[in-house]
């Protein structure tokens, strides 16, 4: 099944009233650029695409593309690593409801009240450091790797022990948790829940089962893609790192909540989103803050984060100058040995979408400037 929606767009990039006169050529221009560009990008990528591409601007859609079997606008997908961006607002909304303490050490909350720890965990990692990569733990029962505080080394495990934090602190599992976030902020479509992938299926009805690519080779040493069911349980530890599931709209409205103020107070949104640590990518040298990249390069800010698991492939981008927010989701891992081949989809689209965002601000800022210009010569 494929189909195409596309709405108009408000506004794409919220300048100031001064720019206001040039508003209407401006959103018909993007929302052309979009329409016309990214159909073509999804039908020329290097190996086939299901699953869900939505793009939004202030949380009215203005792209979306569907493709596969049984996928729907409905459809929910496991999330892979964006589970950390919701991991990493709890454990902020903990911090503005007085639970958590950021320079607090992680031996302080996992060895509280007679808890016990699934390791030992050295008292000088912080909660800060778990959330920024820069804890140096990255295997369960090993110490840190480095000096915690001093480099970026990605670690699910860190997550992991941010989802016992927030169990220690709440006394409640983190799958309640996360459900009791989307049930407030009406982010239906985003769950959690542990257990075999096919009992997630039984519970609900719009969750989508994935599939992991493999090659096998003939006699001639021709090698041929093949589609395989993934077999996967998901635990708590999982949960907190790599095993939420969501629809690409209820993502998006994740984005446009967190992004926008309505989910954490302004202070702990701007840790978030600050700089804790750089981290080389396949985009470049990003920054890196709790549970978000950030890339401020070519005039946007943008906020990101990209997910693999078996049987899954995901990326969300967010644009807050434009409130422009970009959610794919798949329901197949393809095979790694290709990097180009699996991401280069996705990085085609964030591509394309970037350079329409910075077309149409140069437009803007041109036009600002001529107005003020002609201001200047009537004085």
């Amino acid at each position: 099944m494929h189909f195409i929606t596309k709405t108009l767009i408000g506004s794409v990039i919220a300048g100031c009233c001064l720019w206001a006169a040039n508003k209407a050529s401006a959103n018909r221009a993007i929302n052309n650029n979009i329409a016309q560009q990214l159909p073509t990008i999804i039908t020329q990528s290097q190996r086939p695409f299901n699953g869900v591409i939505m793009v939004k601007q202030d949380n009215q859609a203005v792209f979306t593309y569907i493709s596969g079997d049984n996928i729907s606008s409905r459809t929910s997908f496991l999330i892979g690593s964006l589970s950390k961006q919701i991991t990493a607002s709890l454990i902020l909304k903990a911090v503005d409801e007085g639970l958590i303490d950021l320079n607090n050490s992680v031996s302080h909350y996992l060895l509280k009240d007679g808890n016990k720890p699934r390791a030992y965990v050295p008292p000088s990692v912080t909660v800060s450091q778990l959330l920024s990569h820069t804890s140096g733990l990255v295997n369960l029962g090993e110490p840190p790797q480095f000096k915690p505080g001093s480099q970026f080394q990605y670690s699910n495990y860190g997550y992991a022990l941010l989802g016992d934090i927030l169990q220690v602190v709440y006394q409640q599992p983190i799958e309640q948790l996360v459900n009791q976030l989307a049930e407030q902020y009406e982010l239906n479509g985003l769950y959690a829940q542990t257990g075999d992938i096919n009992n997630i299926k039984s519970a609900h009805a719009d969750f989508i089962n994935g599939n992991r690519e493999t090659f096998t080779t003939d006699a001639k040493g021709r090698s041929t893609s093949q589609l395989t069911p993934v077999e996967l349980n998901i635990d708590q530890p999982m949960i907190a790192f790599g095993g939420m599931a969501a629809s690409a709209d209820a993502y998006s409205r994740f984005q446009d909540t967190l992004y926008n103020g309505k989910l954490l107070s302004s202070n702990s949104l701007a840790l978030m989103t600050a700089p804790q640590a750089t981290r080389e990518h396949r985009w470049g040298v990003l920054e890196y803050g709790y549970g978000t990249q950030i890339s401020r390069d070519e005039q946007l800010i943008e906020y990101s984060h990209s997910g693999y698991i078996p049987g899954y492939v995901s990326l969300a981008v967010y644009y807050p100058q434009a409130k422009v927010s970009l959610v794919i989701l798949e329901n197949t891992s393809w095979d790694l040995n290709n990097i180009q081949r699996t991401f280069g989809l996705h990085d085609d689209i964030r591509h394309s979408l970037r350079s329409r965002l910075i077309a149409l601000e140069n437009r803007r800022l041109q036009s600002f400037i001529k107005l003020e210009l002609t201001r200047l010569k009537m004085r």
